[in-house]
């Protein structure tokens, strides 16, 4: 139990939980090892983390902003339970936890959170949601029963996990690879196969399935369980400066030998695949800063291209802020030089942001950026097939300059002997780029780019069509188209003009282009005199969806100029839908033949050249024509959304008006809240104070007291009646009629009882069995507001008076005879 607790006050946690609980509840100790079936809680003024099965604890800190006491202790048990752990976040303020959670997850552990129907406090609980991490939302009274199947321990069987991933066979992957592609667009045929099996197994396991045609009918219904999975197939485990022996070496032995090569006027652009939340991007930042102010180049101008296939992931990282628990793995002086401190932790300075281009790419599907001097892909390629690691591989030589250098994880290694790179440190896992022509490393068995993911519509729709791989039937759609433009040379786009299939010698037409995502528009490749024209046929063609030619297209491929014509149709197909549309080709033969007649006419060459430069006029107006009515419409919908974007503007500045003052509220209500705090604390040290007193009272007192409630069972009783009752802690609650006393006393429950009910004291002289005598007073016991809640039995021994009254009695009448 980890809780946010004040330095200042003393936890009395463990003693709530014991009453509830027949488990061992204890406040932890330093290097409290752990014991099963027990409860542990945190002390006050400590953190807590878990190591080799031993509760350790740190004095806790002070520092701004929100704790991160649970995200602390959770990256800990992540490190030293792995796949084991499970996280539970529970109500409360803030967003702690977050960081801790993703931790677990991305070793595969499982992470409950409360649902926000039943926290009083929802902050943390939806940062988690919010954050994509939960494994479960539930309230708390069914977390044990999730908890139980989750880890197979309510059948007996804890092997159960190990045999669902045994049984997923390699064809059951395929499956569900091929269903992930079709709802995600994210392509893992290459991936290993013992991490698909492993990770669908924890999935399924998550969602209560041990049938694949079962989840894969659970991906159908719910598309967002597809999400889920590539979330858990792509595993983001980073951190800053992972391995620092390895950057270290990166920078001796690879970088400040190559920036000495290099003028002020390069750009020395870097290329980090696989980002995750960028740590490792600011980390090869850092490190090219630090090397740039030692050689005194501080000028030169730096390009780090940061990539990751996680959307979520890459908008995190472009914010820069990171938790004060990333902050372990870096030296002072960095943290100092590099960072500044916000309310959500700390974040990288503008020295270092600058440097760095987030971009949302696909490693295995889309192009490479190109004249690179590093690539850092470290432990990415561990989760591919051999086949896919000799592709990326090829990948990174072309897209690096002859001197460039490859930086990989400590799990990852170049073959040997290799004609694609030489060693710098086998170790260390640096490598530098031969100078030898590049391999290819473009898939042409495959669509050249990945297609996007289709909507829950298209998922329902595509349910209710024949059966047939998606894939393996759109590309016999496109061949069908093909096969109607003999040797034809086309190219499939969809609405945001991005290729996703080419066919013939696309080169003629298109160029690869460096850059990030301009790589998959067809108008960024396309040659110099096509762009105008494919730009408004393409637009025509999605407006209309109708086939657009453009005729007598002139454009310089290779040196030289070509006569062409563009077709542009669409593809309507009940499957796939109508977002594509097919550009086709066509080297016009027009260009080729000499009208002798007209050449003999004209008398000279000029009349040809005139004829042309009148042809490309005609299209110039055309096109001019084309835009100017394209302008119009886009003018229009940029009047309407600017409009729109004014009302959103005042509705904006409305609530931004209402926050500001449900703020003001809230600091009220927050100063009134400490205020009551400090009442309450101090009533409870007079409460306390008030509790010792009675205490030492009960147990000094030499008069016995026994209070009881309005049903004459007992509430409390001093230490000295228990020589007249036979009384336990235990007794406390019980009727006192049911105990045994030594007292000659038939008539005292039937006392209490008229006293109870007319409120007049009663008094009583009475004896014991042992010849001991008692005044029994029973008076009504009165609250501070005069109500009367239960009786006062006072038991005040006078057996010493009786004697001396008996012995006066005595000589009394020895005087009188």
């Amino acid at each position: 139990m980890v809780q946010h607790l004040s330095p200042h006050q003393e936890s009395i946690l463990h003693e709530l939980l014991q009453r509830h609980t027949s488990l061992p509840v204890e406040r932890i100790a330093d290097n409290t090892e752990v014991q099963p079936n027990r409860v542990y809680v945190i002390p006050a003024g400590y953190e807590l983390t878990i190591r080799n099965n031993l509760l350790r604890l740190v004095d806790r800190t002070a520092s701004e902003g929100w704790p991160e006491t649970i995200n602390r202790f959770f990256q800990s048990l992540a490190e030293d339970r792995g796949e084991n752990a499970a996280g539970i976040i529970l109500s409360g303020a803030g967003y702690d936890g977050t960081e801790g959670a993703r931790a677990i997850r991305d070793k595969g552990g499982a992470i409950l959170d409360q649902d926000l129907e039943s926290a009083s406090q929802s902050s943390m609980p939806f940062s988690i949601i919010d954050a994509g991490l939960a494994t479960a939302v539930l309230s708390p009274d069914l977390m044990p029963g999730y908890l139980l199947k989750y880890f197979r321990v309510a059948s007996g069987d804890t092997a159960e996990f190990e045999d669902l991933t045994e049984t997923l066979t390699e064809e059951d992957v395929k499956r569900i690879s091929r269903q992930l592609r079709r709802l995600t667009g994210s392509d893992f045929a290459d991936y290993k196969l013992s991490t698909m099996r492993r990770q669908i197994a924890r999935r399924m396991s998550a969602v209560q399935l041990n049938d694949v045609n079962s989840y894969l009918a659970l991906m159908d219904q719910q598309p967002s369980e597809a999400h889920q999975l590539v979330k858990r197939l792509l595993i983001h485990v980073t951190s800053f400066f992972r391995d620092p022996a390895s950057f270290e070496t990166l920078r001796i032995n690879g970088l400040l030998p190559l920036l000495k090569t290099l003028s002020i006027d390069d750009v020395f652009r870097v290329w980090v695949p696989g980002c995750a939340s960028g740590e490792e991007a600011v980390s090869i930042a850092i490190l090219i800063h630090e090397c740039l102010r030692q050689l005194r180049l501080t000028e030169m101008e730096v390009r780090i291209f940061a990539t990751d296939m996680n959307r979520d992931l890459i908008q995190r990282a472009r914010t820069g802020i990171y938790p004060l628990a990333s902050a372990d793995s870096l030296t002072a002086s960095r943290f100092k030089d590099h960072f500044i401190s916000s309310e959500d932790g700390f974040q990288v300075r503008a020295h270092i942001s600058r440097m760095i281009v987030w971009a949302e790419h696909n490693l295995v599907e889309h192009p490479p950026f190109s004249n690179l001097y590093l690539v850092s892909c470290r432990n990415v390629l561990i989760y591919y097939q051999s086949k896919l690691q000799e592709r990326i591989r090829a990948l990174f030589q072309f897209a690096l300059r002859p001197e460039g250098l490859l930086f990989l994880g400590s799990s990852e290694a170049i073959p040997e002997p290799s004609d694609l790179f030489t060693v710098v440190d086998s170790r260390h896992k640096i490598y530098r780029r031969m100078p030898t022509v590049n391999k290819p490393w473009m898939r042409l068995d495959q669509p050249l780019f990945a297609r996007p993911p289709v909507s829950s519509e298209d998922s329902m729709s595509s349910s209710k069509a024949p059966q047939r791989d998606s894939d393996d039937y759109r590309l016999q759609v496109i061949k069908e188209i093909l096969l109607s433009h003999y040797n034809a040379t086309c190219v499939l786009v969809d609405e945001l003009y991005q290729i996703r299939y080419a066919y013939g010698e696309i080169d003629r037409f298109l160029r690869l282009v460096s850059g990030g995502d301009s790589q998959r528009s067809i108008l960024s490749m396309a040659r110099q005199g096509l762009d105008s024209e494919l730009t408004i046929a393409l637009y025509e063609a999605f407006e209309t969806d109708n086939t657009v030619a453009r005729q007598g297209i002139w454009f310089e491929s290779n040196g030289e100029e070509r006569l062409i014509n563009i077709i542009v149709k669409p593809v309507n197909d009940p499957i796939i839908g109508n977002r594509y549309r097919l550009v086709i080709f066509e080297v016009s033969t027009v260009a080729g033949r000499a009208d002798d007649e007209t050449v003999d006419r004209e008398g000279s060459e000029e009349w040809a050249v005139i004829t042309r430069l009148r042809e490309e006029l005609q299209q110039a107006r055309q096109a001019l024509q084309s835009s100017t009515h394209a302008l119009q419409a886009k003018s229009e919908e940029l009047t309407s959304s600017m409009e729109e974007i004014g009302s959103a503007n005042e509705e904006i500045q409305t609530t931004n008006e209402e926050l500001r003052t449900s703020k003001e509220e809230l600091e009220s209500m927050n100063e009134e809240l400490n205020t009551l705090n400090s009442q309450l604390t101090n009533q409870n040290h007079e409460l306390t104070h008030a509790n010792n007193a009675l205490y030492n009272f009960l147990q000094s007192t030499a008069v016995g007291v026994i209070f009881l409630d309005q049903d004459l069972a007992i509430r409390e009783y001093t230490q000295a009646v228990t020589q007249i009752f036979r009384l336990r802690k235990s007794d406390i609650g019980r009727p006192l009629s049911e105990i045994k006393s030594q007292l000659v006393y038939d008539g005292l429950i039937a006392d209490a009882a008229r006293v109870l009910d007319t409120l007049e004291n009663s008094d009583h002289e009475v004896s014991t069995t042992d010849g001991d005598w008692y005044k029994v007073d029973i008076r009504p016991y009165r609250t501070m507001n005069n109500i009367v809640d239960g009786l006062v039995l006072t038991f005040s021994e006078i057996t010493l008076q009786k004697q001396a009254q008996h012995q006066a009695e005595q000589t009394s009448s020895y005087v009188e005879m």
